[in-house]
């Protein structure tokens, strides 16, 4: 019934094209997160277009035209939206799933007077078929999705839209105020808990803040206090080196960006955050920062980019990153699952099985059904627990991670525990990964049980164990760039109903 519903407004519009709209100056872009390395490793390639790329698909290339700038770029930027259009316009399912249609909308009407800066009236007529046909898309898509399948790029080319199309109304606003709250938890961040896309979704706030302005909308600060919520603990989410925390996805691509904007804004005033439940969870000083994954995996469309690394840490001091995840690529137009992997998180790891089942494009199928988190504090140490039961159903095993943080000295100290559910003779074996990040070596001490670890700046810190150590090699993957890098492992075989592993690092 859906489709065929579709498919009657598709072939209305074929033939009925809104008129007198102006689409002039309808630019409202605040923070430009468009790969342009990427996109020149396609754009001059013939018939680009073809190739099943998210990236390609969202019109991104546009913005790389409009930088090219000249007749090349405007010829490039119109010959590829026309042959894209001629090929997939009939089209249901790719290249019109998820929020794409809403990004090559938004794309399509901020770069509109380039594209047409020396087209011909045909060209023209041709362009604004597309984009109408783009904004009734957009316009059935939004009204028909799940809140939670709603991204921050629909809402703000259904704003757009429903202004462009004369079918705005305020009710619309407070649904959209309703639908970005709903993807918010009540610290403030998104609920993919990726701070790249957290930072694009404040993005996208602040664009349709500018929507409503420049449209003259009454209520066009009526995101305020979601913006300033959301801003004030992104300003929370940057390591030592200035670097964002590799968890879920993220990567630093768009870092200074990031931080660029921030600091543009007003100043914030420090926040207490010791309510939070799920989410990274975070300590700072002068000297140190560490990050803790206990968020609990659900199945909506917002997290299915989550990776499979709960009670992952990320830890730096004086400047410089210590333990870390593998990171992310976007140099593909999609995450290798690999580096969703347990393996690829500084996190406990169980007969080499992922703690949540990853699944390429959906969210997890079988993940932790209970992630607890609970923090103390106190004169000298800020101490953080976790626990997820990830590997109860197939091993029996429930797993805890402690974390006590030194607040007058730069010392960590770890406890992993892996207890048994039940009795029985399994005998599982078990890793425990700190990934380590590029430019530290290491140099083992007689024992075995301990490695001074060596930073580029001439940190040395002391990690111990409870164990002999052992150091495998590992990659780190940002800024689309692959760099091999080691980590350091606990290894062993769990014989008894409760196994805890302690372990610590300390500067020297």
């Amino acid at each position: 019934m859906v489709i065929r519903k579709f498919l009657f407004v598709f072939l209305i519009l074929k033939i009925k094209i809104v008129k007198n709209i102006t689409l002039i100056d309808l630019n409202f872009r605040k923070n430009d997160f468009t790969n342009y390395d990427h996109i020149k490793s396609f754009i001059f390639k013939k018939n680009f277009y073809k190739i099943k790329n998210k990236n390609i698909h969202s019109f991104d290339f546009l913005n790389f035209s409009n930088k090219l700038g000249g007749n090349i770029g405007i010829n490039l930027a119109k010959e590829t939206i026309f042959s894209w259009y001629k090929i997939n316009k009939n089209k249901l399912n790719f290249p019109w799933i998820e929020d794409l249609s809403s990004k090559r909308l938004i794309n399509l009407l901020y770069n509109y007077e380039y594209i047409n800066s020396s087209s011909k009236l045909i060209d023209k007529k041709k362009l604004d078929k597309i984009i109408f046909i783009h904004m009734q898309r957009v316009q059935f898509d939004f009204n028909t999705k799940k809140i939670n399948e709603i991204s921050s790029f629909d809402i703000v080319s259904f704003l757009l839209s429903s202004l462009i199309l004369k079918k705005f109304n305020t009710n619309k606003i407070h649904y959209i105020k309703f639908i970005a709250e709903n993807q918010i938890d009540k610290l403030g961040m998104h609920k993919s808990y990726n701070i790249l896309e957290h930072s694009k979704f404040i993005n996208n706030l602040n664009e349709v803040k500018n929507i409503l302005l420049f449209f003259r909308i009454k209520e066009s600060n009526i995101f305020d206090a979601l913006i300033l919520k959301m801003t004030s603990i992104l300003n929370e989410y940057f390591h030592c080196d200035g670097s964002l925390p590799l968890f879920n996805g993220s990567n630093n691509i768009y870092t200074k960006i990031i931080y660029d904007s921030i600091n543009k804004d007003i100043f914030f005033k420090k926040r207490d955050f010791s309510n939070i439940n799920n989410g990274i969870a975070f300590y700072s000083d002068k000297n140190k920062k560490l990050f803790f994954d206990v968020v609990q995996p659900n199945k909506d469309l917002i997290s299915s980019n989550l990776s499979a690394g709960t009670l992952s840490l990320e830890l730096s001091g004086f400047g410089e990153k210590i333990f870390t995840n593998c990171g992310a690529s976007e140099s593909f137009g999609k995450n290798p699952e690999y580096l969703r992997y347990s393996a690829a998180h500084s996190t406990i790891v169980l007969q080499n099985t992922n703690i949540s089942e990853i699944r390429e494009g959906n969210p997890h199928i079988k993940f932790p059904q209970s992630v607890v988190f609970r923090k103390e504090s106190n004169d000298t140490e800020e101490i953080f627990e976790g626990s997820h039961n990830g590997y109860l159903k197939r091993f029996n095993k429930i797993i805890k991670r402690k974390l006590v943080i030194s607040k007058n000295s730069s010392k960590i100290a770890g406890e992993d525990s892996l207890i048994s559910y039940k009795n029985n003779n399994d005998r599982f074996i078990f890793h425990i990964r700190f990934h380590l990040d590029e430019n530290i070596t290491f140099n083992f001490t007689n024992n075995k049980k301990n490695i001074i670890l060596k930073t580029k700046l001439n940190n040395i810190w002391l990690f111990k164990s409870d164990m002999e150590l052992i150091v495998e090699d590992s990659i780190l993957v940002d800024k689309n760039i692959t760099k091999p890098t080691k980590q350091i492992v606990i290894k062993g075989i769990i014989t008894d109903k409760k196994t805890i592993k302690e372990w610590s690092l300390e500067k020297i």
